[in-house]
């Protein structure tokens, strides 16, 4: 008996630790990470929100705070200067950041790194059943929704899928610019346009799905569409089934030219929190699916490396554990890194 008297405490002890595991010894893990969304509203803004349950159950982060501030204008150097730890953006736009590269140009190079990579978005022409575009080059001599703000991504996207048909911005009728995806999509389905060009929001796919019975999207061959993603670092290509959750549309799209999304934080955030915030994620994605369907595409099973931006350190930690961190991804990450320093 006293032998189990003596025992029981280390018992108990042990109980305990596996229920409320000690935070990492040296560890800086904030207690509010603050986390940047593009817009309020969006796909993403939501998915994050979702991020932050497994995040705070899983990890020493006691609330996970989800802001909707913007792009890399505006977090890059809120994360220089410490005021938050993670954003969500495209992977195109945030290499062109870490490049220094178009808009990003008097700023220089930005200091950031790649937490993870999930869902991708479609860049595509959008059309409606009764203006007949089949193809790329059925955009000949049609108005198009292609000039979005001061933002030149569209505009180059639109250059690079037109000259993958060996068409020039000049074929088009009229280029049209826009500031809101709402009144371009008013515009496209009474016919005053004849297509937009921009990144497949599912519920504008769903409003012209009701009113047109389709939404349909311009294909390119696959010729068309490798012309496109060589030309453009950080896009790939995939063949989208029907019905697919990412996108509402009705049909499947084959060689869609595609981004994927990504979390990003800087090259100075601890480690260990960075491991511990992927971990979280992608250890518990299946139960995330469950409360947003977005969710499923943050996992091993879904492209969950791209080789744009450099990682940080904690990511690849957890990549090289999964057995995903290829010697591929390695030499790139190399590479990259090595182009900056010089």
């Amino acid at each position: 008996m006293a032998f189990l008297r003596r025992k029981f405490p280390l018992i108990a002890t042990a109980a305990l630790f596996l229920l409320f595991p000690a935070k990492p010894v040296g560890a800086q893990w904030p207690v509010n990470a603050i986390v940047i969304s593009p817009a309020p509203g969006t796909s993403v803004h939501t998915l994050l929100t979702v991020f932050g349950k497994v995040v705070v159950q899983y990890t020493p982060i006691e609330k996970w705070t989800v802001q909707p501030l913007g792009g890399p204008e505006v977090w890059l150097p809120m994360m220089k200067e410490g005021k938050c730890h993670f954003a969500n953006n495209s992977v195109p736009e945030v290499l062109r950041a870490y490049q220094g590269r178009g808009v990003y140009d008097k700023l220089g190079p930005a200091a950031v790194r790649t937490v993870a990579a999930g869902h991708s978005t479609m860049f595509m022409f959008w059309t409606i059943p009764e203006k007949n575009i089949t193809s790329i080059d059925d955009l000949r001599g049609k108005r198009v929704f292609l000039k979005y703000k001061t933002n030149p991504l569209f505009i180059e996207m639109a250059q690079k899928q037109l000259a993958s048909a060996g068409l020039a911005l000049t074929d088009l009728k009229g280029i049209l610019a826009f500031s809101n995806l709402t009144e371009a999509t008013k515009t496209l389905m009474k016919g005053w346009a004849d297509a937009i060009l921009f990144p497949v929001v599912p519920g504008a796919v769903a409003e012209i799905n009701q009113a047109k019975g389709e939404c349909q999207f311009v294909p390119l061959t696959q010729e068309q569409a490798q012309y496109v993603v060589n030309r453009s670092p950080g896009y790939h290509i995939e063949d989208i089934p029907a019905d697919d959750p990412r996108f509402g549309n009705k049909r499947e799209v084959p060689n869609a030219v595609c981004y994927q999304n990504a979390m990003f934080c800087s090259p100075a955030l601890d480690a260990e929190v960075v491991y511990g915030v992927v971990k979280a994620i992608f250890d518990h994605s299946g139960e995330l699916s469950n409360a947003y369907p977005l969710a499923k595409y943050w996992s091993l099973n879904y492209r969950p490396i791209a080789l744009a931006v450099p990682y940080h350190e904690g990511a690849i930690r957890y990549f090289q554990e999964k057995g995903a961190w290829t010697p591929e991804a390695q030499a790139y990450q190399d590479r990259m890194i090595r182009r900056k320093r010089n």
